[in-house]
């Protein structure tokens, strides 16, 4: 079937894409452009799906998203590098190319229970590529390979990142990931960036790659071990910040594992909004020899005792300890007074009432 006669059988009604099965449109209209894209270049498509109903008209059991790409943009709601199909008419042959590509239809029919099983089926067989396998196949060369020999042979980076025992690249993805970080002094990559780097270094040895990147694998692996709670990205991020001081956090490896882990468990880390600035304070203190409260937040009780000792102005308003403002209850935050990352303890003594604008302006000071 060409797409004109798809696109002619749909608008009358003969092909029927919004049934009960269908899943509503999630393709944005970047993915619709590159459907009409892979239409317009001779890419093809996967099959479409069809049940054949008793009274004639087809059913869409698999291609809806696509067929949703190729109406909108014959119909003038989708653009395509900036212009609608009518303004293919004059100066382009895409209008004759799209209408007379031929789509790969496959037409079923038989029992509800089968047209049921058939749609189950197109949905769960398949397996979408991992981000890595899309890179090794778009990419696959003398980089790729070497990438694939260094996590063969270094056992480290295998017990480093996360799900070693699964082999479809997502230790490998991650890895490129970081590899792009220390590249790009601190910035991870957008999945085009990651690309657009594998593509450009794809005929490159992966050598000097891991020069850069074996120092933070090793950091990683001595300091924290296999029993660490600590993401594997937070991790990474510390060893490049600090890999200059690995010999001083070596000496603390076994405090620093065992006070982090039981940080990770408390309700203040569940409830933190500063998960990774947390641990970070909480390690630099441990090998400045200086002991951070392992309770990091005031509770709500904690607010509550707190104002009870404060006497409120004339409209029931507080003053901020800060700028001296004065806020309802509800619009001031309890603090620090001295940081808890320098050592301030989470105690009421070491408390105040600080409105929100002033709390996000002290940061650690």
């Amino acid at each position: 079937m060409t797409v004109k006669e798809l696109y002619e059988k749909v608008v009358n009604g003969i092909i029927i894409s919004d049934i009960e099965l269908q899943r509503a449109i999630v393709y944005d209209a970047d993915k619709q452009a590159l459907v009409i894209d892979s239409i317009y270049n001779g890419i093809p498509l996967p099959a479409f799906y069809l049940w054949q109903r008793v009274d004639g008209k087809l059913e869409v059991l698999d291609g809806k998203q696509r067929i949703e790409a190729i109406k909108k943009f014959k119909q003038g709601n989708l653009l395509y590098e900036g212009k609608t199909w009518k303004a293919y008419a004059y100066d382009s042959d895409l209008q004759q190319v799209v209408d007379n590509t031929e789509l790969t239809t496959i037409i079923c029919s038989g029992t509800e229970d089968k047209k049921r099983e058939i749609f189950k089926r197109i949905n769960t067989l398949g397996v979408p590529l991992s981000k890595f396998e899309v890179l090794n196949g778009l990419y696959h060369g003398v980089y790729i390979e070497g990438l694939n020999d260094y996590f063969a042979q270094d056992a480290n980076v295998r017990k480093v990142l996360p799900n070693a025992s699964v082999d479809r690249g997502e230790n490998k993805y991650h890895l490129l990931e970081y590899i792009y970080y220390v590249r790009r002094e601190g910035v991870f990559p957008k999945r085009s960036e990651l690309d657009d780097y594998v593509q450009q270094h794809k005929d490159e040895s992966f050598n000097d790659e891991v020069k850069k990147i074996k120092p933070h694998i090793s950091f990683i692996r001595d300091v924290f071990g296999d029993v660490s709670k600590i993401g594997n990205t937070s991790k990474f991020k510390l060893s490049v910040k600090y890999l200059k001081d690995r010999a001083i956090w070596l000496q603390h490896k076994d405090e620093i594992c065992k006070e982090c882990n039981a940080f990770i468990k408390s309700e203040g880390y569940k409830l933190s909004s500063s998960k990774e600035e947390d641990i970070e304070a909480m390690i630099l203190g441990i090998v400045g020899n200086l002991r951070v409260d392992p309770k990091r937040l005031f509770t709500a009780d904690d607010k509550a005792e707190l104002l009870s000792k404060l006497k409120p102005d004339e409209q029931g308003l507080f003053a901020c300890d800060e700028c001296h403002q004065h806020f309802a209850a509800d619009e001031l935050t309890i603090d620090h007074k001295k940081p808890w990352s320098l050592g301030g303890r989470t105690v009421l003594s070491n408390a105040r009432l600080t409105c929100r604008a002033c709390n996000s302006r002290k940061g650690n000071k």
